[in-house]
């Protein structure tokens, strides 16, 4: 099945979306739009051109297929800019899935605004968009809503665990038991930025080092592990030590960042830690996640009450929490099962 890509620019979610067509043996062709081609190409690009069954060009490549059986097009975050590059792309597509930006990183009203303007920009092609996905989640109720089917994209770990084969069987390893006690209580891991995760950041950063230093005492003789950094200065984990904490906590706190959904939640099931967050933001990841079954979810953003919820859970409830989670992992989270739901909601078939 022959899948051409359109974006603006490759970012994560290109990359999200572009390793799991590759993985299901598809070419995939990811056209850029961006006029400023010719600049030194960003991390996730040139993590792209690196992988087998990827090919990034430019939509007016001459090379280009006459036919394609599906065009995907990223809408989020800037394609808005250069959708006359869309046109002459879709007369050659059997079908097209369009991930639209009127998701619910937005208020209701700022989607559905961005909803009309996509529709009315694409309403020469629109009969032959058949389905229409969402990186941050949809409404119960917008414009596609009334005639096409819709869906979120998923997501997946970070790049670093997909494209180094090391990492990849580090942190997919099914070698965790889930009743055995882990020493470490909680765990967050990442970068205070942007604004919306540095609120949570201050909500929690007290709990975390009430015992002094990066790190803090929990009930029952566990630790917690705090490693904070900023995007101006960061200063993330290598990939061993990163699993390594994972696999040792019992939660691991995933707070939005620039999107509302992140890789850690996924990263955290793969090793056994119980996730931590939002309660609107559960479906997501497409993985069938539950408060209290195997995950934990933060209410209105009470994100100091859900640590005081932490504490309070015994060994008998973290077992049975990560058993559930044992159980999901190769029927959802393992990469094979999960690119290939994501392929089957973005209506790549397969091969």
């Amino acid at each position: 099945m022959s899948v051409c890509y359109l974006v603006f620019r490759p970012d994560s979610l290109t990359y999200t979306i572009g390793r799991a067509l590759s993985w299901g043996t598809h070419p995939v062709l990811i056209c850029v739009a961006d006029p400023d081609r010719g600049r030194p190409p960003n991390k996730i690009e040139r993590l792209l051109c690196a992988t087998p069954g990827i090919r990034v060009t430019t939509v007016d490549d001459p090379a280009l297929p006459t036919v394609f059986d599906r065009l995907i097009v990223q809408i989020f975050p800037r394609l808005m800019e250069r959708l006359e590059t869309f046109a002459p792309l879709a007369e050659r597509a059997r079908a097209i899935t369009l991930v639209s930006a009127g998701d619910r990183s937005r208020s209701w009203r700022q989607a559905v605004r961005l909803q009309w303007l996509e529709a009315r920009a694409l309403r020469a092609q629109l009969a032959r968009i058949d389905r229409v996905l969402y990186k941050d989640g949809l409404y119960r109720s917008d414009i596609f809503g009334l005639f096409k089917p819709r869906d979120v994209v998923g997501f997946d770990a970070h790049s670093q665990f997909l494209h180094d084969q090391q990492a990849f069987r580090a942190i997919h390893a099914p070698d965790w038991d889930p009743e055995a006690p882990r020493p470490v209580l909680a765990n967050f891991l990442g970068s205070r930025d942007p604004e919306i995760r540095r609120r949570v950041v201050d909500a929690v950063r007290g709990f975390f080092q009430s015992g002094g230093g990066q790190g803090g005492a929990a009930a029952g003789g566990k630790t917690l592990v705090w490693h904070e950094y900023s995007d101006a200065e960061p200063g993330g984990l290598g990939p061993a030590e990163f699993v390594d904490v994972l696999t040792r906590s019992d939660f691991t706190l995933c707070p939005p960042g620039y999107s509302l959904i992140t890789h850690r939640p996924i990263e955290a099931l793969l090793r056994g830690s119980i996730p931590v967050l939002n309660a609107n933001e559960l479906d997501l990841y497409a993985v069938g996640l539950q408060d209290g079954t195997n995950c934990i979810a933060v209410e209105d953003g009470r994100w100091g009450a859900a640590m005081a919820r932490l504490a309070r859970i015994g060994e008998a409830d973290l077992a049975r929490m990560r058993r559930a989670i044992r159980q999901m992992v190769p029927a959802r989270v393992d990469y094979r099962v999960l690119s290939a739901r994501m392929c089957a909601r973005l209506g790549v078939t397969a091969s």
